[in-house]
């Protein structure tokens, strides 16, 4: 599927967050040697953050791998493409003969296109057999997309973002906007300042976004449901809900009213540490306006009851009817490239393709239909991401293919994740680098750059893009030649032989047709020419869907659902021994593990290392001096970081950068029982003495040597 140019421009799109801002790349002689900016791309104009701007820099980085590695004893060895992908195939053919092919499993990433995607779900359940199949959108999405699918019917932001030029309230809830969404969102947020909205921020930290004028409703960690328990009680009693739309589009309000009911003023401000007048304002302010836009990030999400949070805030937003009209929407901020694609194209363990339910008899006879197999070969619902890992003790889990997710780093419980991939029989890796991860495999298969494949991604608010390949695949294979050679291998019923991406599309388009999720109507020429086509669009003459709900919901009787909340106690809570919270959350110069961008030199120097910050008045209580490491301690391990001080936190709670292993050593791996999601954001614990800081020496550690995940 080589599209490789010389001496041009290509067309793509940023690898990293899912505002997927628009670059032009500039080839010479093979060679990618810079970037332009895309002024026309979509929401974006133009705009790239430091990340964007320095992305191309990866590309040819010296610390790409250019062919497979073996594992021989404790190391790695160069062999040919032949030899790699026979070793990959007899390690996973032989776990499959010995043990059954659940034993094998495979996990990815939520960077990667949506024709990768949909390949990746259908090797998992035909080629390797397994219903074993995950993606590491399982640590950011999946709360919100249960929540949701219960709520409304579909899994998508309902609101363009464009929108806020217009919105008069914005309430953002656990979302650092300033170093998860740097383009398009601080500005559309000042929009509404200037037009003298209200943006009130809903969050234990104040991020660097937080404007003087701005309402910042410190809460609890962990307190949210109750929060919004309490909001949609205090609206009801200020008399803002909308009974119209309540009686005419929606159903259940009222088990859900007599949940919240128990949430009186005094509850939450004793749970939440809310005010009773700020708890009245908020409510106001929400209750008295048809503009009002919700904006949830992982903040409330990444907890074990992240599905009944965003419920919560679903409910307070249903009540006052911010669905389908100009200015309002209820709409959750997917994080990664194409964590939206991600979650649509069947690579979650419980979903076929375009967002269609493996346990359905009629999604199972319809995809098997349109992919020409039995039914009886679709595998049904398996284990989620930690579950697979978790297997791994159990000895469910025997072999692991894994593509661009680095759980070496960005799983939670650490510890135990290492000693997991040590255990396996075997780990295949396919990656551009040699990730923390990758040490642990058996064999590596050297990965595609964004540069080096065409495909689509959907964008943050449900728009279908396109990125053009700019280069030949260096290692001289890309991802989806990968998978073809070892679905062929593992005698795959199916062929994964394309003549190009697009092929792969006009397949999925087929799936797709007259599904929850229809790109049926979304052609390679339609998205170039428009610029990218939102989905639903069930033909080629339909316009597609930027607003969703306008007239009704995706469940069938066109009803959206509320749903009682009864927040659950959490796993482990502060006490005498862990009195402190530490939350996690994203900086603007790294990305998730920091595998691409911890290589890039300007990045390094913005975000050199892990740190813990304090709020000032905390630090001077544990006695800590401003130039010190300090002792983070939780249930599941230790570390010593740098701190730096932090006004806009609360008084019991920490935060720390998930950027690096320091991070998530300490945090368990409890999950969310509805959506599997790990608990990111609330982790007991405690600070202890201090180690003397050579301020000589940097934090950051070479590139290609880092041990800290950078």
């Amino acid at each position: 599927m080589s599209t490789g140019r010389s001496n041009s421009t290509a067309r793509t799109h940023c690898p990293y967050c899912s505002l997927n801002c628009g670059m032009d790349l500039n080839v010479a002689d093979g060679t990618v040697v810079g970037l332009s900016r895309w002024k026309g791309s979509p929401l974006t104009t133009g705009s790239l953050c430091s990340k964007g701007a320095s992305a191309f820099e990866q590309i040819h980085h010296k610390d790409r791998l250019t062919a497979p590695l073996i594992r021989r004893g404790t190391e790695f060895h160069e062999v040919s493409w032949n030899e790699g992908l026979d070793a990959a195939i007899d390690g996973f053919a032989k776990i499959r003969s010995e043990h059954g092919a659940p034993a094998n499993a495979l996990l990815s990433g939520g960077s990667l296109t949506n024709e990768k995607v949909y390949l990746l779900g259908k090797f998992a359940r035909l080629a390797l057999g397994t219903p074993n199949v995950d993606y590491n959108g399982r640590f950011c999405m999946a709360a919100a997309g249960k929540a949701n699918m219960l709520a409304f019917g579909a899994d998508r932001m309902m609101t363009p973002l464009d929108e806020l030029r217009v919105a008069e309230v914005v309430v953002v809830i656990g979302a650092h906007i300033s170093a998860a969404f740097p383009v398009a969102l601080p500005t559309l947020l000042n929009h509404v300042r200037k037009r003298g909205g209200t943006v009130i921020v809903i969050d234990p930290r104040a991020g660097r976004f937080v404007k003087d004028g701005d309402i910042h409703v410190a809460l609890e960690p962990g307190s949210d449901a109750v929060l919004f328990n309490g909001l949609l009680r205090e609206i009801v009693r200020q008399g803002l809900v909308d009974r119209d739309f309540l009686e005419n589009r929606t159903v259940g309000f009222s088990d859900a009213l007599s949940a919240a009911m128990e949430y009186d003023p005094e509850f939450v401000e004793l749970v939440a540490d809310v005010p009773r007048r700020l708890l009245e304002k908020v409510a106001s302010l929400i209750g008295g306006t048809t503009k009002c836009m919700f904006l949830h990030g992982r903040g409330p999400e990444q907890q074990t009851d992240g599905t009944q949070n965003v419920q919560s805030i679903i409910n307070v937003g249903l009540a006052c009817g911010h669905v389908g009209r100009p200015g309002a929407g209820i709409n959750m901020l997917t994080g990664q490239r194409n964590g939206q694609g991600g979650r649509e194209w069947g690579q979650r363990c419980d979903q076929l393709p375009a967002g269609r339910s493996i346990l359905s008899p009629d999604d199972r006879s319809l995809v098997a239909d349109r992919w020409g197999i039995d039914e009886a070969l679709l595998p049904s619902a398996g284990s989620s991401y930690v579950e697979i890992l978790d297997g791994v003790d159990s000895g469910e889990t025997r072999g692991l293919l894994t593509i661009c997710t680095n759980m070496a780093v960005s799983s939670p419980d650490l510890t135990s994740v290492r000693r997991q991939l040590g255990a396996l029989e075997h780990h295949v890796v396919i990656d551009p680098f040699m990730s923390e991860s990758a040490r642990f495999a058996n064999v590596i298969l050297p990965g595609s750059s964004f540069a080096e494949e065409s495909g689509t991604i959907t964008t943050i608010e449900g728009r279908v893009v396109r990125i053009d390949q700019a280069i030949e695949p260096i290692a001289g294979r890309n991802d989806l030649d990968i998978l073809a050679d070892l679905a062929e291998g593992l005698e795959s019923p199916v062929s994964f032989r394309f003549e190009s991406e697009e092929d792969i599309f006009e397949e999925m388009r087929a799936v797709s047709k007259g599904g929850p999720i229809d790109y049926s109507g979304i052609t390679y020429d339609r998205i170039r020419d428009e610029d990218g086509v939102f989905w639903p669009c069930p033909s080629t003459d339909h316009p597609g869907t930027p607003q969703l709900y306008t007239e009704r919901f995706a469940h069938p009787d066109g009803n959206a659902r509320f749903h009682p909340v009864v927040p659950r106690q959490l796993p482990h809570e502060t006490n005498a021994e862990f009195p402190l919270v530490l939350t996690t959350g994203r900086l603007l110069a790294q990305f998730l593990s920091g595998n691409q961008t911890g290589r890039i030199e300007r990045q390094q120097r913005l975000a050199p290392g892990p740190y813990v910050e304090i709020h000032p008045s905390t630090a001077a209580a544990y006695q800590i001096e401003r130039d010190a490491k300090v002792l983070v301690t939780s249930r599941q391990g230790s570390v010593w970081v740098p701190w730096r001080p932090q006004k806009g936190l609360r008084h019991d709670t920490l935060f720390m950068p998930y950027h690096w292993e320091e991070c998530n050593t300490l945090v368990a791996a409890n999950l969310d029982p509805a959506s599997k999601i790990p608990g990111f954001k609330y982790t007991p614990v405690r600070i202890a003495g201090t180690e003397a800081l050579d301020l000589r020496e940097s934090t950051a550690e070479p590139a290609d040597s880092r041990s800290s995940g950078a």
